[in-house]
């Protein structure tokens, strides 16, 4: 039985003289191309001769010099003088012929021959500022997307991944491959020669290659980064079953009630004219992290003082909402807040604290709910408070050793 190997490509599939070299030194090993693509080439076991290969560009959109129905005509062509067709190659045909026994595959002159005439000489779009310019257009691209996200969108997660500058990079190392099509094509135009012995071990054309498959992978890995699962992102997750300590803000603590007791579910209202409640779970614990909120931790508690009623006449019942961020680098804490106060669906009175030990600290009354928000360098401690009546600011030294627990992490 004969047995077929897969051996990944030496070099990018427009260095086709590697290739070729590449071809041949594993014929005289006995193995022989039958089939390949822009990743690796199958092979199979057979006698070892040297044989000579020559790739030619095929019909394809980077390559429309060549026209689908004279591809057959052209392999007639080869056939009559020893070449026989092997495989394609991504954008190429493999020819492969016996040392001594097959004429020339073609002149320098006569393959630039089968190349329109636009595609010869010094053109603008086959020179060097036709790749400058797709640069400074995905730049520009770049620039302009990016100018429009918000510090809002950064921080929630709705940035597009596409605006983190190592995408940039990758894309513009990752469009070697299109550029170094081009211009071999209009190398091949021009007839200049190509088809000569060349060292495929070359360490710079294995770098270029594992390059160019490093940043496409990088790009995929941004652009799914929000569906990947992350070992410090989880939702709703009980705090019984969160291993990593918390830093914890006691709801107990705030409402100061010796029969203040905590509850594992309690009732949330939709916030309609009739106000309808339904259960929702408590002590829970989620994560998302995003590129503009590195570190993101939350967590949520409930609590009711039986003897205690509420404006419905209902056991007085309180929620707090505790959300720990460290903001990215180049963005403004301050200004989420503003954006965030901005985008909600009911307003706040807000009001900025003075006197406090942080850098920044501003109260926002809602309808059934206060918002405390505290700021110490790039890190956010959010309390979202609902349907109680403590005063949140009086426990300012709680939130700063929280707050410095936080900054550890």
């Amino acid at each position: 039985m004969t047995k077929c190997k897969r051996r990944l490509l030496p070099a990018e599939p427009y260095e086709i003289d590697a290739l070729e070299s590449w071809f041949s030194d594993l014929s005289a090993e006995g193995l022989h191309v039958q089939k390949a693509n822009a990743l690796f080439a199958t092979f199979i076991e057979g006698e070892k001769k040297r044989l000579l290969f020559r790739m030619e560009p095929k019909q394809d959109a980077i390559f429309p010099a060549l026209d689908e129905s004279q591809a057959e005509e052209r392999n007639a062509q080869h056939r009559e003088k020893g070449w026989s067709f092997v495989c394609g190659l991504n954008r190429f045909y493999v020819y492969a012929a016996e040392e001594g026994t097959a004429d020339y595959f073609a002149t320098p002159e006569e393959e630039g021959a089968y190349y329109p005439d636009n595609l010869k000489g010094n053109k603008f779009f086959n020179s060097i500022y036709a790749e400058l310019l797709v640069i400074v257009v995905l730049i520009a691209a770049y620039i302009f997307v990016l100018h429009r996200q918000t510090t809002y969108d950064w921080v929630e997660g709705f940035a597009n991944p596409f605006c983190n500058p190592l995408i940039l990079v990758f894309a513009i190392f990752a469009g070697q491959r299109n550029r170094g099509a081009i211009k071999l094509q209009s190398s091949l135009a021009a007839g200049e020669p190509h088809h000569q012995p060349t060292d495929w071990q070359a360490p710079h054309l294995r770098r270029k290659h594992r390059l160019y498959y490093v940043c496409v992978a990088g790009m995929i890995a941004f652009v799914l980064l929000p569906f990947l699962p992350n070992v410090f992102s989880f939702s709703d997750r009980p705090i019984a079953e969160v291993k990593q300590p918390l830093p914890m803000i006691s709801l107990a603590e705030l409402e100061n009630d010796p029969d203040f007791y905590a509850v594992d579910s309690y009732y949330q209202r939709d916030g309609n004219a009739k106000e309808d409640w339904w259960e929702r779970e408590a002590n829970l614990v989620n994560s998302y992290p995003t590129l503009g909120s590195p570190v993101d931790l939350a967590y949520n508690q409930a609590g009711r003082i039986p003897n205690q009623a509420d404006a419905l006449g209902e056991p007085y019942e309180s929620v707090l909402w505790v959300e720990y961020r460290r903001l990215a680098f180049f963005l403004s804490p301050k200004e989420y807040i503003k954006e965030y106060l901005g985008r909600a669906y009911e307003t706040y009175e807000t009001t900025a604290l003075e006197d406090t030990p942080f850098d920044y600290a501003l109260l926002a009354k809602g309808k059934n709910h206060t918002r405390l928000y505290l700021v110490s360098g790039q890190t956010l401690l959010e309390l979202d408070y609902y349907y109680g009546d403590a005063d949140l600011t009086k426990h300012y030294d709680l939130y700063e050793k929280a707050l410095k627990e936080m900054q550890k992490k």
